[in-house]
């Protein structure tokens, strides 16, 4: 949308060239390509004034400042052209329209800030305070004006000598905004970059301690500045915020890494790592859950438009160029009525403040022989796809491991056990239980398949997934609270033995997904095993659709469990694939990441194989779906297919994939898979698994049990038992 934008831009100043040497149009597509782009730009300029926004405020909408004031100039005097001006009226008009005016200053100044012009800060304030009209300007407006001025005068010359002099400036031009004014601007306010270049001094002159002090004073900003706004931010504007934090984040990790060996670097990586993921991978369920259960007429109504625009028919369709304005006005309707039902929820329900834990106090919650092992990436574009471990005990200090990062670095789809897991065991030490955060590897490091020629992992240690490490002190809360025992009667949701060919309207076959019948056996087994103490309801054949793992949205599910055997899907995004589909041939057109994955219910052939527009009964149910749904009371969904773990992994923003969706829509707890599973292991599995559960044994240590059982029936082949987890 707004490179289209920057493109009528140009286009509109060559036709304004054209206009003022008197030269006519080439054809009358000159007028209507202009009038139809630039037409595209007003819609948003007036968008934004309508809300008291300068037009300046256009740049903030990732147009470039210069683009966008050149855009309303252009527009403004070629009106003026059109009519007959002479170049010295348009001067004297482009005279009259002031740039900046006293009112713009500060936003024009903070865009040089962040693009270090910092002669154009030193002559743009320096003109105005100039001027008679500066005193009219707030005191606290003309103090940040001064500081910026001062920022601008000393930053060309910062060295250790002038380092306090910034830091206290720094100090003194801080303001609390709120997200809604960081996301409105595109930037943080400029105090951010004040201590960023003061860090960058210490590092350029050998003082990675100093620099230390300042990158952790920088993550406080950062918690203080989101605060209340976390629990309610939209997935949109984590994305946006997350693109405007990005350059902080790779910066800190990178420096953090590089000086890893010295005292408190570690501890600084890990915390930092677990503030990104706690704010941008992280979803809340606060929101659901409200909606969930209040009864209310506006929530329902104002729900009900929100569905509308996201299931529409033509939802993924890219609009011709004569529609962008009516689908630009799709999606600011469909943001404000998010943005509404939010705001709502925000009067009625308390914030949640991310608590981001020290390794210390997340060690002070362990008992002796637990141990954590959080795996992530560092900066893609700065560290060439580094994986490293952080590991840590109760009684041990977090020690930083370096992974290789592809599977195929260990050969045959292998662990080698001395590459990673030795380095591991000196730090652990005798710990037999362990933490293990690592979405984003365990497609090629599955833990359960760690070995030394016939001795697993899995033998020796009872391993227990979770999204992030900084959930370990919560859970272990929780449970000191549980009771275990005899298992609790719970509603137990079966989907599976899709017929994908069925179509109420077409008998014919259609080739794409295959039958699965060992998913028919499966589900007839669990209910044999649970029938007696749990509620079934099971779903086959043709009535294994979408709606009705749809109508579960909103519905009173404590305590229940969704049990799905078919098919995911995974595609690949590739821009030149044809549009208007969800697919072609397995390539997607659309860049949006939960786009790509997906389940699949009874009559998803005539959708997928006939290239059919996505509706919300066509038995193609994507990730992007499952988001927008509500299973708050849900403490558990298995996926029995292959690969449902895997997605598009974007640094910074973790897997998108159905784990991240179902997580969305607020499931507690999920079994799945991140490679390839056989049916009849992958049955023998689950029914262990539910046999323990339904016995009394909370459900991690009944999968660990289930897994342990089917490891020592297949000793040699990992891949009929390792693939799965269960992740909470």
């Amino acid at each position: 949308m707004y490179e289209e934008s920057k493109i009528a831009v140009i286009q509109a100043e060559k036709i304004f060239s054209k206009v003022l040497r008197n030269r006519t149009f080439e054809s009358e597509e000159d007028y209507a390509l202009y009038e139809e782009e630039l037409a595209v730009q007003i819609f948003l300029l007036d968008l934004l004034i309508g809300r008291g926004d300068s037009y300046l405020a256009l740049s903030l909408r990732n147009l470039d400042l210069d683009v966008s004031t050149t855009a309303v100039l252009t527009y403004t005097m070629y009106n003026y052209a059109r009519k007959g001006a002479s170049k010295k009226e348009l001067r004297s008009i482009y005279e009259r329209l002031e740039f900046p005016r006293l009112d713009q200053l500060d936003i024009v100044t903070r865009y040089y800030w962040e693009t270090g012009k910092t002669d154009q800060i030193i002559k743009e304030i320096n003109k105005a305070k100039r001027k008679s009209s500066w005193t009219s300007l707030p005191e606290h407006k003309q103090r940040i004006m001064s500081r910026r001025l001062e920022n601008a005068c000393l930053l060309p010359s910062l060295s250790l000598s002038t380092l306090n002099e910034c830091l206290r400036i720094a100090k003194s031009m801080y303001y609390p905004v709120s997200v809604r004014d960081i996301l409105r601007e595109q930037k943080l306010p400029e105090y951010f970059s004040m201590y960023r270049e003061a860090a960058r001094i210490c590092v350029k002159n050998q003082k990675p301690l100093y620099a230390l002090k300042v990158y952790s004073l920088i993550e406080r900003l950062i918690i203080k500045t989101i605060g209340d706004d976390f629990s309610f931010l939209l997935r949109t504007e984590q994305h946006e915020l997350w693109e405007i934090m990005k350059p902080y984040f790779e910066e800190m990790q990178t420096f953090a890494y590089a000086n890893h060996a010295l005292e408190g670097m570690v501890p600084f990586l890990y915390r930092n790592h677990l503030l990104m993921k706690e704010l941008f991978e992280k979803v809340s369920f606060q929101y659901h859950r409200y909606l969930s259960e209040a009864n209310s007429r506006y929530i329902l109504n104002t729900q009900s438009l929100i569905d509308s625009i996201t299931f529409a028919n033509n939802s993924f369709k890219n609009s011709a160029s004569q529609d962008t304005i009516k689908q630009l006005h799709n999606q600011i309707v469909h943001r404000e009525l998010e943005k509404s039902l939010i705001n709502h929820v925000k009067k009625e329900v308390s914030p949640q403040i991310p608590k981001i834990n020290q390794w210390n106090e997340i060690a002070a919650s362990l008992d002796s022989n637990e141990a954590v092992i959080e795996i992530f990436s560092l900066p893609y574009e700065l560290t060439a796809d580094i994986y490293i471990a952080i590991v840590f005990t109760k009684n041990q200090a977090p020690r930083l491991i370096t992974l290789p990062s592809e599977a195929s670095d260990y050969g045959e789809n292998k662990i080698l056990y001395n590459d990673f897991w030795i380095p591991v065991k000196e730090v652990i030490g005798d710990c037999t239980y362990l933490y293990v955060s690592s979405l984003e590897t365990l497609h090629f490091l599955p833990f359960a398949n760690i070995h030394n020629k016939d001795e697993y992992m899995i033998d020796e240690y009872d391993i227990h997934y979770l999204f992030s490490s900084n959930d370990i002190p919560q859970i272990k809360a929780k449970q000191k609270q549980e009771t275990f025992g005899i298992s609790q009667k719970r509603d137990l949701f079966l989907f599976g033995g899709a017929d994908f060919n069925y179509h109420p309207s077409c008998q014919e076959a259609t080739q794409g997904f295959q039958y699965l019948q060992g998913t028919v056996d499966e589900l007839r087994s669990i209910e044999n095993i649970l029938s007696n103490q749990w509620s079934i309801h099971k779903y086959t054949g043709r009535d294994a659709t979408e709606v009705t793992f749809r109508k579960l949205s909103g519905q009173s599910l404590n305590s229940s469990v969704i049990h799905i055997a078919t098919h995911s899907f995974r595609i690949i995004h590739h821009p030149k694939a044809q549009s208007g589909v969800l697919h072609a041939k397995g390539l997607s057109k659309y860049k949006e990441p939960l786009l790509h994955t997906g389940l699949v219910f009874a009559g998803a052939n005539h959708t997928w194989e006939s290239l059919q527009q996505l509706k919300t009964d066509d038995g193609i149910l994507t990730s992007l779906e499952i988001e927008s749904m509500n299973l708050s009371g849900v403490d558990l969904i298995v996926l029995s297919s292959c690969n449902a773990g895997n997605g598009d992994t974007l640094y910074g923003e973790g897997i998108f994939s159905l784990q991240r969706a179902f997580r969305q829509a607020g499931v507690k707890s999920q079994i799945i898979a991140f490679q390839d599973v056989p049916d009849k292991e992958t049955k023998e599995l689950m029914i262990d698994f539910y046999r323990y559960w339904q016995a009394g044994v909370n459900k991690q240590k009944a999968f660990i049990m289930a897994q342990r059982n089917m490891k020592n029936k297949y000793p040699n082949e990992p891949n009929k038992w390792a693939s799965f987890i269960l992740i909470e």
